[in-house]
């Protein structure tokens, strides 16, 4: 019977770890240029990334990754955790699977030291990740880089306000830039 596992990083098994690289190889093959040609590593440890695995034996049926930083952003900085990396194997999809990690996921980074929760994705997923909570922040932008160089990543960034701290910077992310390093 499938179960949810739940990894430290340095817990992730190798035989899950492949097949999560295998997936983002197939599914987002732009992550895959430069010096990311032979990625082997799904999150960098130093962002202290969280494993939300559906397994049933070895086999890897969906999975997603929160991660952690200190985010500046309009004279604040916050403790941000990202969650990416959301995908279930086509075999499995439609079976609840995918909402299991969604909502395992949502669930740490709420009950974690969190300011925000920030996810990108299609828009034609928001009502996908609203189910769990997310609040998309239609119309707010996003800038890979910084303010003296950057490109705008024009992708949705859907968000959870968790601390009080975060709650009162609700309105600097919907009309203030958010400059991020790289998208997760």
């Amino acid at each position: 019977m499938p179960q949810l596992r739940v990894f430290q990083h340095f817990e992730f098994p190798d035989e899950l770890k492949w097949q999560v690289v295998s997936f983002m190889r197939i599914e987002w093959p732009f992550i895959f240029t430069g010096a990311n040609r032979f990625l082997t590593e799904l999150c960098p440890p130093e962002l202290h990334p969280v494993h939300f695995a559906i397994v049933e034996g070895n086999v890897l049926l969906s999975y997603g990754a929160t991660l952690r930083l200190e985010q500046p952003h309009a004279g604040e900085v916050y403790r941000l955790y990202g969650l990416g990396n959301v995908f279930t194997f086509p075999p499995y999809r439609r079976e609840g699977f995918g909402r299991q990690v969604v909502d395992a996921a949502t669930h740490y980074i709420l009950a974690s030291a969190a300011d925000v929760g920030a996810l990108f994705c299609g828009a034609r997923l928001a009502p996908y990740y609203r189910v769990s909570g997310w609040e998309a922040m239609e119309g707010a932008t996003t800038r890979i880089g910084t303010p003296d160089g950057y490109e705008t990543h024009n992708v949705l960034r859907m968000m959870l306000f968790v601390s009080e701290k975060g709650k009162r910077g609700r309105q600097a992310f919907m009309h203030t830039p958010f400059y991020i390093e790289s998208p997760w």
